[in-house]
């Protein structure tokens, strides 16, 4: 008898509905565990129930043949090279690679070249400091959160033997081992152990019956136990809200970091054009003009355009312009080698040691611990502190008058919590901050669902009800708004999105998770330590962008000054320019104006500073000789000496030391006045054993200082008005 016939595609299309089936109950189980709940989740059937709609079994786990859903995305350590080419991309190293290129064939054509090529070898030696050093740096840094990455491992069950892997290798299905420091690998279920406690401040105590529920990134403080994983990486509750972001939190720098650096790329541009254009008006001067040659008393002449330009007028011009001992080309290189060093070489180091004096200071007095070196300068940028206060364990610990304070300094303060309404406006009431007839209270999923109109948002000061997903798309939206954030909260492992989103994530030391810890930027003892963190980022913002505004002055007019001043003398004004203002960073001067670090309002103010000691080096041509001097050389001190004197002018007249109350405070301050004294030690010394200038010459120098002074504030009285006059029409 024949067997009966099998129709062929009976069991594709039962493998077909089972992986159907499948994904549905899983996506049933990935709705179950981020809502908590309990009810479902025991209608479903339990952990075994879960356990085998990932094909795993709670005490043998995955079976090694079970197609594994790849987890976490590897963490790879990223090369040095790359980091090398990012440094390459200066707009003004591939000109100064080209000069060192240059030098290095002036040596060799000359006569003598025992001089170009050590020229050439100085300004490689600059370039690969320039380079190398921040090279270094991030990759060290990269290199240490990777390895950190891939160190974290965690106790797998797969076909019932126990392994070690780390947590990027965990797959959904994975019946995970717990102990004591272990990071939870992904969302899952409790499923054997009577109890863990995790570093969730606000659900820290996780059991099989009532809350067997856990999510990726928490951290077992206490108890041992087992877990079955149902999301791994982008379906984990927490990764899911970081992919909301508009950015990549590992990658995007401080506000206040950011500022300088597009700043810096500004400044490079500039520089280059400049540099550019006087090197072209340099080689066009020595193109059409004749000069004589102090050696060989060779004249270059303009070459005849109808005929070929002949070998002995090329050489004779390329020996004019590089091969002198003072040649011009050659001293415009070292300017710009200067000025490369002084803004991206010393630059640097000079506000990172004066981040770490500020942050120090903030840790001794109030006990304010910073992860991020630069997160200071933007909390003093900080128009909005948005506060979580949920949970009757956080009754707040800020003083009445320190949150008033917070307001008077122009800083809109945010309360937001899980808990309802009446709970919020009680915790504002004590601490002064009642929200008034104009400010909005609103609900957490009121706001989710996109009821607040845009620009109302900036008049919420309570959300209540707010889950972390509202927190974190509260501070996203109001960032998006322009407006600069900063966040306290932290108590739960999903509060992490939101201290990332923020411009500055603040913890408090102990209402705080280990995730949240590790991606904030300040850890604070309370909320009164909030108003000396803002004042002390906004002393640490204005100075530092009164220092960069005087020093990238300085160094635009060092590129115009190449053709008067000795190398040497450049490099000291370089010096002395540091000197004084990475003393003055450190101090808590009370002005009145904060210089902004935006690029478009900066420029403004260094391109009048540039114009006024341009003309005033022009007008040194009209001024007699007899009160300059006879002499090349004294003329030439004289000119080291006015341009040093007004850079140091400037400084002190950007910090507003005209201002009685920032005076007393910079002469009480004797690190500052030793700086001085022993700056103007040095200078007078240089100068006199220089050259040694007369009383006359003293005076002069003095004159035409206060000269470029009233000729300053005559342009800046002429671009104020022209402003308000733009402004009205």
């Amino acid at each position: 008898m024949a067997s009966p016939q099998r129709n062929p595609n009976s069991t594709t299309q039962n493998i077909s509905q089972s992986s159907q089936e499948q994904c549905h109950q899983r996506d049933k189980i990935h709705r179950i565990i981020p809502e908590k709940d309990v009810n479902s989740l025991g209608n479903y059937g339990g952990a075994p129930m879960v356990a085998a709609a990932f094909n795993s079994d709670i005490e043998a786990g995955l079976q090694t043949g079970t197609a594994l859903k790849a987890g976490l995305k590897q963490v790879d350590i990223p090369s040095f090279p790359s980091f090398v080419l990012e440094e390459f991309k200066s707009a003004t190293l591939l000109p100064l690679f080209v000069s060192a290129v240059i030098c290095f064939i002036a040596g060799i054509v000359s006569k003598n070249p025992d001089y170009g090529w050590t020229e050439g070898v100085d300004i490689l030696v600059n370039i690969l400091i320039l380079v190398f050093l921040p090279s270094i740096q991030k990759y060290c840094t990269a290199r240490k959160d990777a390895k950190k990455i891939k160190s974290l491992k965690v106790t797998v069950i797969r076909d019932g033997e126990y392994q070690d892997l780390a947590v990027p290798e965990v797959v959904e299905g994975d019946s995970v081992v717990l102990k004591e420091g272990d990071v939870v690998p992904g969302d899952g279920l409790l499923v054997f152990g009577n109890k863990l406690v995790i570093d969730d401040r606000l659900d820290s105590s996780i059991d099989r019956i009532n809350n067997p529920f856990l999510f990726s990134g928490s951290k077992v403080v206490e108890g041992g136990g087992g877990m079955i994983v149902v999301s791994t990486g982008s379906n984990t509750r927490l990764v899911e809200m970081m992919l909301l972001m508009n950015h990549n939190p590992c990658e995007e720098e401080p506000l206040f970091q950011a500022h300088m650096k597009e700043l810096s790329r500004t400044m490079d541009y500039i520089v280059m054009f400049i540099y550019i254009v006087l090197a072209l008006v340099l080689f066009f001067q020595l193109l059409y003009t004749r000069n004589h040659h102090k050696d060989d008393q060779k004249s270059v002449r303009p070459p005849n355009l109808n005929n070929k330009v002949s070998a002995e007028f090329v050489e004779t011009l390329f020996k004019k312009i590089l091969l002198r001992s003072r040649g011009k080309i050659i001293l415009l290189i070292y300017s710009l080698t200067i000025v490369d060093l002084g803004l991206q070489g010393i630059l640097p180091p000079t506000i990172s040691a004066s981040l770490v004096y500020w942050n120090r200071n903030l840790k001794k007095k109030h006990q304010i611990h910073h992860k991020n070196l630069y997160a200071c300068g933007t909390m003093g940028l900080t128009k909005i502190i948005v506060i979580d206060v949920s949970s009757e364990l956080l009754v707040p610990q800020c003083p009445l008058e320190a949150a008033k304070d917070l307001q008077d300094k122009g800083v809109s303060i945010v309360l937001v919590s899980r808990d309802d309404e009446s709970f919020v406006r009680a915790i504002a009431d004590e601490i002064g901050i009642l929200p008034t007839s104009r400010d909005l209270v609103v609900n957490g999923e009121e706001f989710d669902r996109g009821d607040i109109p845009r620009n109302n948002i900036i008049s919420i000061r309570i959300m209540y009800k707010s889950q972390p997903k509202h927190t974190f798309l509260l501070v996203k939206a109001l960032r998006e708004n322009g407006h600069v954030v900063a966040y306290l909260g932290g108590l739960a492992t999903l509060d992490t999105p939101a201290l990332k989103e923020a411009d500055v994530g603040i913890i408090e030391e102990h209402n705080s998770c280990g995730l949240a810890d590790e991606s904030s930027d300040f850890t604070v003892q309370g909320k009164g330590s909030l108003l000396p963190l803002l004042t002390s980022g906004r002393f640490v913002y204005s100075n530092v962008g009164s220092f960069i505004e005087v020093l990238h002055t300085t160094s635009i007019c060092i590129l115009f000054m190449a053709f008067i001043l000795e190398p040497f003398h450049l490099i000291w004004v370089n010096a002395v320019i540091h000197i004084f203002g990475f003393s003055m960073i450190l101090m808590e001067l009370p002005k009145k104006r904060t210089i902004s670090l935006k690029a478009k309002v900066m420029c403004p103010n260094i391109a009048r500073k540039v114009l006024c000691q341009v003309l005033l080096l022009l007008s040194l041509g009209f001024i007699p000789k007899p009160i300059l001097g006879s002499n090349e050389d004294i003329q030439e001190v004289m000119t080291l000496n006015i341009f040093t004197m007004f850079q140091v002018f400037y400084m002190f007249q950007i910090m507003e030391f005209s201002d009685i109350e920032v005076l007393k405070v910079a002469v009480r301050n004797y690190r500052f006045l030793v700086t001085v004294g022993v700056t103007i030690v040095f200078h007078g010394i240089m100068i006199n054993c220089t050259e040694n200038l007369s009383f006359l010459n003293w005076t002069v120098c003095f004159l035409l200082v206060l000269l470029l002074w009233v000729l300053d504030s005559t342009l800046k009285f002429v671009a104020e008005t022209l402003y308000r006059l733009y402004d009205q029409i």
